[in-house]
């Protein structure tokens, strides 16, 4: 079955996506390219660790919301991330330089993962509480994904959020993706009015 844009929007897309192709805990293995797949880190509630994990090293605001979501009281979990640059080149319409990265995360509560209205409420929420800003050249991806399997259970799905900075140089770019990534931890982070139906964060254990 083919992708369904479920929302779009300026600077953002809602995506449901109906190919597995991750699942938790998975193990370090080589791509294809040659570069290497480290593998999932269980950083659940242990946000000191982040560091850990290779590729959150490659960018401080990717760093940030990985710890964001693995914090003590977050009602999140991690599973993957990556970042990079791309070269849209010279003739391109647009910035010369994109810097791109996901994360996916998930409930904990694996029971709030069966459904893919979660994750799509969950994307919804945190596109909510990112604020503008005329700083910056940045738009988001949100993916709706079924997971191969997440700790034995075959009927879950993900969230993968893959924010992108753009710019005229690599610097600007990089700047611009780092303010992304902070832009979707702030949202998690925000504060949450009692009508909410959504709340990522358990105040008394933060």
């Amino acid at each position: 079955m083919n992708d369904k844009v479920l929302f779009q929007g300026a600077g953002y897309t809602i995506i449901r996506t109906y190919k597995a192709e991750t699942l938790v805990p998975y193990f370090e293995a080589e791509r294809e390219d040659g570069n290497m797949n480290y593998g999932w880190f269980d950083v659940r509630g242990r946000p000191e660790h982040v560091l850990d994990i290779p590729e959150a090293r490659k960018n401080k605001g990717l760093a940030n919301l990985l710890r964001v979501i693995a914090q003590p009281c977050s009602k999140l979990m991690s599973s993957a991330c990556e970042c990079g640059l791309f070269d849209n080149g010279a003739s391109s319409t647009g910035k010369r330089w994109t810097a791109g990265g996901f994360v996916t995360g998930m409930f904990l509560d694996a029971q709030k993962n069966v459904e893919s209205e979660s994750l799509v409420e969950l994307a919804r929420y945190i596109l909510g509480g990112i604020e503008p800003t005329v700083d910056h050249h940045i738009s988001y991806e949100m993916f709706i994904e079924p997971l191969k399997g997440f700790f034995g259970r075959l009927d879950c799905h993900a969230l993968t959020i893959k924010p992108f900075g753009h710019g005229e140089s690599e610097t600007l770019a990089w700047a611009a993706f780092e303010h992304a990534s902070n832009a979707v931890a702030n949202s998690i982070q925000r504060g949450r009015p009692e009508a909410d139906r959504i709340t990522l964060l358990d105040d008394g254990n933060c």
